[in-house]
């Protein structure tokens, strides 16, 4: 395999390789882990697993897709393009597992919490309110961003800032412009 996909793959993965390092771990730390491994369980549904995977798919594609392009001097065919998703999209499944995402994220969480805190986080997920929260977070979230889209699209302040933007960039102000 060429060099520099190499490094591109080792430095795509770098990431993953250092949240996979272990280590000694007290009958404390040990609690801690199996707590937020818990707590990651109840979190991590299939589908954050999902977007989990398509997102280190996506940006292994936009690296690997980028240096074949390079090498080829020229874009990818649409064939080629769903074959290098397809060979990324089942090192990524190989490679992270749900069970392995769960542990991934295990980790960050203990190194996030204390043992108490990942305790009340626990009973909260749990709680009728904890899930009704988790239900509900994609749509808070969709709601909050198509508010602040339409906050910012009728601001006073966005004449000016086209002004700014004409100023700038001058091949703005023709309407010919992309």
């Amino acid at each position: 395999m060429p060099r520099s996909i190499v490094r591109a793959l080792q430095a795509s993965l770098l990431a993953a390789v250092l949240l996979c390092d272990g280590g000694a771990v007290s009958a404390q730390d040990a609690a801690r882990q199996a707590l937020a491994l818990e707590l990651a369980k109840v979190l991590i549904d299939d589908q954050a697993q999902r977007g989990f995977a398509d997102q280190v798919s996506l940006s292994m594609l936009r690296v690997i897709g980028t240096i074949l392009q390079e090498r080829l001097n020229r874009r990818l065919q649409d064939s080629e393009g769903r074959t290098l998703a397809d060979i990324i999209r089942g090192f990524v499944t190989r490679t992270l597992p749900p069970a392995r995402i769960q542990e991934i994220a295990a980790r960050a969480y203990a190194s996030h919490f204390d043992e108490a805190e990942l305790r009340s986080l626990l009973d909260f997920q749990r709680s009728a309110v904890g899930r009704k929260a988790a239900r509900l977070m994609p749509v808070v979230g969709l709601e909050s961003a198509q508010a602040v889209e339409s906050e910012i699209q009728q601001s006073p302040a966005m004449p000016r800032l086209m002004e700014e933007l004409q100023s700038a960039f001058p091949v703005l102000r023709s309407p010919e412009s992309p």
